[in-house]
C-alpha cells in the first residue's frame, strides 16, 4: 500500500478530501521519459498487481461462473475483484442475453417512430435531435468519449470492481447489450494492465467520466451494435464498485480498532464491571451486547488485576457503545453495497416482457436515473461519522493514558509525552473527512445535478488511513504502559498482537531515563496496521486468523 503524507489541506471552507499528491507510477513514468506528455494521447495504463499489500499476494479461489446479476454477492466481488479468482458467463446465461437483445432490436422495429435516449437519439443537450446514420456509425466506431478526467488515479482493485459491477444490467438482459459484449467486459478482469482511471474530477450527472476513461478502447476491441457506446457508459457501475470497496474494507480496520482498544483498556486496567455481562440485561441492542462480548473475550485470563471500586475514565466506559454503532453501520453499509451491486443500472433501461410481465407491464425501453445511485454516496458518510467517532476515542486514549499516573508512571514532557501533540493533528482532520457528501449545486441542462460519490470514497479511504494512525499511537502507548508496571504481558488472547507491536516499537525504559526518537518506528508500525487491515478484508472470514495484525507473516 503506498504511503499518503499530510496532502490534505486544513481550511475552514474544505469540506472533503483533497487529491493526493501525483502518482508514484505516473512521476515515474515522465523521470523516465525525459519530457511530459503533450498534444493527442491514449488512455494510459498501469499493470495489475498480484499483491494485496506488500508482502500480501492474492490468493485466488476456484473459478466462479455467473449465472445472473444475482450472483452478484459481496463474497464473489471479494473473490474476483481483490483475490483475481477467475470468473465467466455460464453459456446458458450468454444466449439468454442475446435473446434479451433480440427482443429488444424487434421492439424498437415494431416502434420507429420512438424517441430513445441515446439509442436513435442524441445524448446530453443534444436529445432532441435525431442521430443521423453517419452519427450512429460514429459512435459505434469510436465510443461517446467521455472520458474527461484526470489527477490521482484510483487503485486498480476498484478499477477491476468498476468492471465486474458493469456487468450486473448485461447479465439481467436490461443493459439490451450482445452476449459478446458481456464477455468482452469480463474478459478484462483477466487482463494484466487496464486503463488508469482517475478518482478525481468526477463531477458529471452520472459516471459517464470515469467510464469513458476505463472503456474508452472497447469500440476498437470488439464491434459494437446498437445501444451499446450508451452501455458502456451510462449507469452507476462506479459508485457501487466504491460502496462495495469501503464496505469490504471495513471488516479490517473496525476489528484492528476493536483490538486496540481492548489493549489500551487493559494497559489502563479499567474495572471489569464496566463490561460485565449483567449489562447485556439492561442494554438490549445486540450490536452493543457484542460489544461487551467482544472486549470481555479479549480481556479473558489478563495478568494484570484491574482497579477496583473506581470508574475508568469516560471514554473507557463509552467504548463499547461506539464500538456497537460502527459495527452498525457497518452493517447498514454491507447491506446497501450488496443491493447496489445487484442492481440493473443502465440508462436506457430495457424492461423485456418476461420481467415487465411480473409487474403486470407491457416490455418497453426507458430514459431513467440508473447512473445515479443515492444510496450508494450515502453509506460512506455514515461509516465517515463512526470512524470519525472511533478516532475520537483513540485520540481521547491518548490524552487518558499521558494523565494517568497508574498507567503512565513517572512519565516526563517527553518522548511519549509528546504523543498528544501527534494526535491531536490527525484527530482534527477527521472534522472535515466526516462532513456530508452533499449532492452539489446544479450544472445548466441536462447535466444539472451531480453525484459526489467520487469525494464521498476518498474522505472514507483517508479516514481509514487516519484510523490506523491513531491506533498506532494507542498501541504503543499501552505497550509501554504495560511494560512501565513491570509486566510484559496482556490478556492471552491480545499477547500475540502486543508482541507485533513491539517488534516495531520497542519498549523505552523511561525510568532509567533512556530516549529515542520513535517517529520512524510509529511510521512502521502505522504502515503495517493499514497494510494488515486491508490483507484481513481480503481473506475469506472462515480463514481469517484471530488477530488483524497475525494476517501478513514477518
Amino acid at each position: 500500500m503506498s504511503v499518503s503524507r499530510r496532502s490534505f489541506l486544513k481550511s475552514s471552507a474544505l469540506l472533503s478530501s483533497l487529491p493526493l499528491a501525483a502518482s508514484a507510477a505516473h512521476a515515474a513514468e515522465t523521470a523516465a521519459s525525459g519530457s511530459r506528455q503533450v498534444g493527442p494521447a491514449p488512455v494510459r495504463t498501469t499493470p495489475v498487481s498480484d499483491y494485496i499489500v506488500n508482502g500480501f499476494k492474492v490468493n485466488p479461489s476456484a473459478p466462479i461462473v455467473l449465472k445472473g446479476r444475482r450472483d452478484l454477492t459481496l463474497d464473489v466481488y471479494r473473490k474476483v475483484v481483490w483475490n483475481h479468482t477467475p470468473v465467466s458467463v455460464d453459456p446458458a446465461t450468454l444466449k439468454q442475453i442475446d435473446a434479451w437483445r433480440k427482443e429488444f432490436l424487434d421492439f424498437l422495429a415494431v416502434h420507429p417512430e420512438l424517441n430513445v435516449y441515446g439509442v436513435n437519439i442524441k445524448p446530453g443537450d443534444a436529445h432532441k435531435q435525431r442521430l443521423t446514420k453517419e452519427e450512429l456509425k460514429q459512435n459505434l466506431a469510436q465510443g461517446l468519449n467521455t472520458g474527461i478526467s484526470f489527477g490521482e488515479p484510483l487503485p486498480n482493485r476498484v478499477v477491476r470492481g468498476i468492471i465486474l459491477a458493469r456487468t450486473s444490467g448485461m447479465l439481467g438482459g436490461n443493459s439490451a447489450s450482445s452476449a459478446a459484449l458481456t464477455s468482452h467486459i469480463i474478459g478484462m478482469l483477466g487482463r494484466k494492465e487496464l486503463p488508469v482511471v482517475p478518482r478525481e474530477g468526477q463531477g458529471g450527472a452520472g459516471e459517464v467520466c470515469p467510464l469513458g476513461t476505463l472503456f474508452d478502447n472497447i469500440p476498437r476491441e470488439i464491434q459494437l451494435g446498437l445501444k451499446e457506446p450508451m452501455t458502456i457508459i451510462n449507469g452507476h457501475p462506479t459508485a457501487t464498485a466504491l460502496c462495495v470497496d469501503l464496505a469490504l474494507r471495513s471488516d479490517g480496520i473496525i476489528k484492528l480498532t476493536e483490538q486496540v482498544l481492548a489493549l489500551a483498556i487493559d494497559g489502563l486496567t479499567a474495572p471489569s464491571e464496566h463490561f460485565g455481562v449483567q449489562l447485556e440485561v439492561c442494554w438490549d441492542d445486540p450490536d452493543e451486547q457484542k460489544a461487551l462480548q467482544n472486549i470481555r473475550a479479549y480481556l479473558k485470563d489478563a495478568p494484570v488485576p484491574r482497579r477496583q471500586n473506581v470508574q475508568a475514565r469516560v471514554t473507557v466506559r463509552d467504548i463499547p457503545l461506539i464500538l456497537a454503532a460502527a459495527y452498525k453501520a457497518q452493517r447498514n453499509l454491507k447491506q446497501i453495497a450488496q443491493t447496489v451491486l445487484q442492481s440493473s443500472h443502465d440508462n436506457p433501461l430495457w424492461i423485456p416482457k418476461d420481467q415487465a410481465a411480473k409487474v403486470g407491464a407491457e416490455p418497453y425501453v426507458c430514459s431513467n436515473a440508473s447512473y445515479h445511485s443515492q444510496i450508494a454516496m450515502n453509506a460512506p458518510d455514515e461509516i465517515a461519522r463512526n470512524y470519525a467517532d472511533l478516532a475520537t476515542v483513540l485520540y481521547s486514549l491518548v490524552q487518558c493514558y499521558y494523565s494517568d499516573p497508574v498507567a503512565m508512571p513517572g512519565l516526563d514532557n517527553l518522548i511519549y509525552g509528546n504523543m498528544q501533540m501527534n494526535a491531536s493533528d490527525w484527530q482534527d482532520e477527521t472534522r472535515m473527512l466526516a462532513q456530508p457528501s452533499l449532492l452539489p449545486p446544479p450544472q445548466f441542462g441536462q447535466n444539472d445535478l451531480c453525484s459526489p460519490y467520487m469525494r464521498a470514497w476518498n474522505k472514507v479511504d483517508r479516514l481509514e488511513r487516519v484510523l490506523a494512525a491513531l491506533n498506532a499511537q494507542v498501541a504503543c502507548m499501552a505497550s509501554e504502559s504495560i511494560y512501565i508496571r513491570g509486566d510484559l504481558k496482556t490478556s492471552p488472547a491480545l499477547q500475540p498482537m502486543l508482541d507485533i507491536i513491539r517488534k516495531f516499537t520497542p519498549p523505552i525504559d523511561i525510568a532509567k531515563g533512556d530516549r529515542r526518537t520513535i517517529s520512524t518506528e510509529l511510521d512502521g508500525l502505522y504502515n503495517f496496521m493499514a497494510d494488515s487491515a486491508m490483507a484481513y478484508s481480503s481473506v475469506d472470514p472462515e480463514k481469517r486468523p484471530q488477530l488483524v495484525l497475525q494476517t501478513i507473516k514477518f
